[in-house]
């Protein structure tokens, strides 16, 4: 439901480390780049795109300094458990 609210450009960091393992289990993780050490709270996450359709709602986000540009896609559910808008 916090899907909704949010728009292209927004910018979202993580509620706590994002780590590969965790990655690797959400519903996306195949549209993930790589993320190294992981992600942590803080990040500057933009939304590149965005979905609100009913049981298909997801997010793309940037992965700050990566070129070329590399993405994480998220889960409404996950978004819900990790994320927030800065």
């Amino acid at each position: 439901q916090m899907i909704l609210n949010l728009q292209v450009g927004t910018s979202i960091t993580p509620l706590r480390h994002i780590n590969p393992t965790m990655v690797a289990h959400w519903k996306y993780m195949k549209e993930c780049a790589g993320i190294g050490g992981g992600v942590m709270p803080g990040a500057d996450l933009r939304i590149a795109e965005i979905s609100k359709i009913p049981g298909s709602m997801w997010v793309r986000v940037q992965i700050p300094g990566r070129t070329p540009a590399a993405y994480l896609k998220i889960a409404g559910e996950e978004y819900a458990l990790n994320f927030r808008e800065l």
